[in-house]
């Protein structure tokens, strides 16, 4: 699991792949038995290392990613009060899981889409789009809109994960907020115009 922090009372988790498939968990387990036993231990692990208190009412926004893992992002309503005492205190939790079939991968600078692009360019010739590229708050975003085929979209992810990491936002807010750079082929002209 890797944990980051962005405030008191909110922190967003990413688990890998292998780690769910270690404690068999699904999207339709996520709520029972083994998924309810990972996510323990994710507030445990939360605790003990980021001082996060899981008190009152927790928000758990799921986003499962087919190929890569998936994101638990985590808000404590309220504030913690002054005194807690633990074998009375008792947490609720709300949870909303959405599976993401779009791949979506955020870049931190445009050389990471480069390298990425050449790595990708031999399978555009499997995908619709061959690509969309956005920018938005300053980060670059690879978007392929359509369902690949398994294998192909697993090849694809494997590659972005090297420069990247899968994003939870809406492609709909990059359409609406971000700049479009690349509508269409923007793997096959950004691996062309920059030659390696």
């Amino acid at each position: 699991m890797r944990f980051e922090q962005f405030k008191q009372g909110h922190l967003r988790v990413f688990v890998s792949r292998q780690e769910l498939s270690v404690h068999d968990v699904r999207p339709e387990t996520l709520a029972v038995g083994k998924g309810q036993a990972l996510l323990r231990n994710l507030l445990e692990e939360a605790e003990s290392n980021y001082g996060f208190q899981a008190v009152g009412t927790l928000e758990f926004f799921v986003t499962f990613f087919p190929n890569d893992g998936m994101l638990v992002d985590v808000r404590r309503e309220g504030t913690v009060p002054e005194e807690t005492f633990e074998e009375f205190d008792q947490v609720e939790i709300r949870m909303t899981v959405d599976i993401v079939h779009h791949v979506l991968y955020q870049l931190d600078n445009f050389e990471d889409v480069i390298q990425a692009s050449h790595g990708l360019r031999r399978h555009m010739d499997q995908t619709e789009t061959g690509g969309t590229l956005y920018l938005f708050e300053g980060t670059y975003y690879l978007y392929f809109q359509e369902q690949m085929k398994q294998s192909v979209e697993r090849t694809v992810t494997t590659i972005l994960s090297e420069y990247g990491q899968p994003s939870p936002k809406s492609p709909l807010v990059m359409a609406e907020y971000g700049q479009t750079i690349m509508a269409e082929q923007a793997v096959s002209t950004l691996a062309t115009t920059f030659s390696q």
